[in-house]
């Protein structure tokens, strides 16, 4: 009788908080292996996916879910203050501010880092004959391509774009971008250098990087650009009325990344993914 009484109170207390706890709902892409996508079950997967699921999981007040959506749109509820947080945007409180005055940053704040990457740019071999040491300048009369929404070029880019100093297409996924470069249709891409290399690696192993590739066409590294972090990024637009738990989350979750990375958890992670 004890141990049926202690059963049942232990699945009343378990129920109790699952009941009680805040249900958390974070928005983010799956296009962009191995950070955030879906493995070959469907499952929503990753680096960044993985370390936060890791650190909620140890936040008893909190469950977290994924909502998966294109990067444009995350962006644009954050802007709306209609999701609670975005996955895993750059530091952008200086260039991501509201349409309204005063323009302020409409996310904020920003968590403890979770992974440090390297944005590069990537062009077709044939027009590094040319010294492109500077950018985005040196690349001025080339065409790009990236994936829809992405924001890794940087406003000097953007501006030389909007000049039409820069011809760009816009895809829906970084495989896209790799499909448009074999196939001689645009001569550069911006974007993460390990998704694109893992993406390469996916297709050369099904064959799909050799049919795509025509009239010899040869990727290269031209320059690194950047190296930065991503973060979680909370929503700072009506959130006292929409998220009155924002701030506990916040420290709460800093907190546990902070353990993650002294204990070298996050780097196990990591390293489930890339090797």
């Amino acid at each position: 009788m004890k141990k049926i009484a202690l059963f049942l109170l232990t699945s009343f207390i378990l129920n109790t908080l699952m009941l009680t706890a805040h249900e958390v709902k974070i928005s983010t892409y799956d296009v962009l292996a191995p950070f955030a996508f879906r493995d070959e079950q469907g499952k929503l997967s990753g680096v960044y996916i993985e370390i936060v699921k890791k650190a909620v999981s140890r936040m008893p007040d909190y469950n977290v879910s994924f909502n998966v959506i294109p990067w444009a749109r995350a962006k644009i509820e954050a802007k709306k203050g209609s999701t609670f947080a975005i996955l895993p945007p750059y530091f952008h409180a200086h260039d991501w501010l509201t349409d309204t005055e005063p323009k302020r940053p409409y996310l904020w704040p920003y968590s403890l880092a979770l992974f440090t990457q390297s944005d590069v740019v990537i062009c077709n071999q044939k027009v590094l004959s040319v010294a492109r040491t500077e950018y985005p300048k040196d690349f001025q009369g080339l065409e790009f391509v990236m994936w829809r929404g992405d924001g890794r070029a940087g406003e000097k880019f953007t501006k030389m774009v909007e000049e039409k100093k820069i011809a760009l297409h816009l895809l829906k996924d970084v495989k896209s971008t790799i499909n448009f470069l074999l196939s001689n249709r645009a001569d550069c891409t911006v974007t993460s250098k390990i998704p694109f290399a893992w993406q390469v690696k996916q297709m050369k192993k099904t064959g799909e990087y050799k049919k795509y590739a025509k009239n010899n066409v040869i990727l290269k590294e031209a320059i690194v650009i950047s190296t930065n972090e991503g973060y979680l990024g909370y929503t700072d637009i009506n959130d006292e009325e929409n998220y009155p738990y924002k701030k506990d989350f916040s420290i709460k979750f800093d907190i546990e990344i902070y353990k993650m990375k002294k204990n070298g958890e996050i780097q196990k992670i990591v390293e489930r993914f890339i090797k």
